[in-house]
């Protein structure tokens, strides 16, 4: 039986269009999020910190000038340090420490730039939910055995309907645009329907 659990509302607003004199590399909107691109996140050090998840691309999100996606988790590595914080296949990576990400490539850059034990907040749709189940929990980055594995994997085609199409075009998935009430996908954060709390880990079978 799950306990009562101390829970903290995040007041979270709608997006809003990049304002003149910030790049757009790091487009701020009032949720608090900023947006990694991909080259940029290509330049971080790596230091080797890993999750052990295999993802792929799932929903993709445009506000204003920014557009990024949500990184749907395929598998998750049992023991590792993504199965320990509790995700679950099929849950949908909103953002990891305020950031979110063109793609997967960024998402696993991001995660390899920090060193192992490294504490993360990540912001997610658990497996089967809607925006109005969506959650924040701390996870400790693990790291891998050789200091040179993968962050992230990502999925096969056959595991992952929404892999990258040959040639390397990410599969757009599902669009929705987010507009000043933020009704489509995240029109709950107004009402501070996310929930931060310690996800209980997921048991083998």
């Amino acid at each position: 039986m799950i306990g009562k659990r101390t829970v903290t509302a995040l007041v979270l607003a709608s997006f809003v269009g990049l304002q003149p004199g910030i790049a757009p590399a790091w487009a701020d909107n009032q949720m608090g999020y900023r947006f990694l691109s991909a080259s940029d996140a290509d330049r971080l050090p790596k230091a080797g910190g890993t999750l052990g998840l295999n993802v792929g691309p799932g929903s993709e999100i445009t506000s204003g000038g920014m557009t990024f996606r949500l990184l749907r988790v395929n598998t998750v590595k049992a023991g590792a340090a993504g199965a320990q914080a509790g995700f679950r296949k099929g849950d949908q990576i909103i953002s990891v420490d305020g950031r979110v990400f063109p793609g997967v490539p960024a998402f696993a850059d991001y995660v390899g730039s920090l060193a192992p034990g490294r504490q993360i907040n990540v912001d997610f749709m658990p497996a089967g939910g809607g925006p109005q189940d969506a959650q924040r929990l701390t996870a400790t980055l693990g790291g891998g055995s050789t200091g040179s594995a993968p962050a992230v994997a990502t999925a096969p085609p056959e595991a992952a309907p929404d892999a990258p199409a040959a040639g390397g075009t990410l599969s757009t998935g599902t669009k929705v645009a987010i507009g000043a009430a933020a009704v489509a996908l995240f029109g709950c954060y107004k009402l501070g329907c996310f929930n931060r709390f310690k996800r209980q880990p997921a048991v083998a079978r």
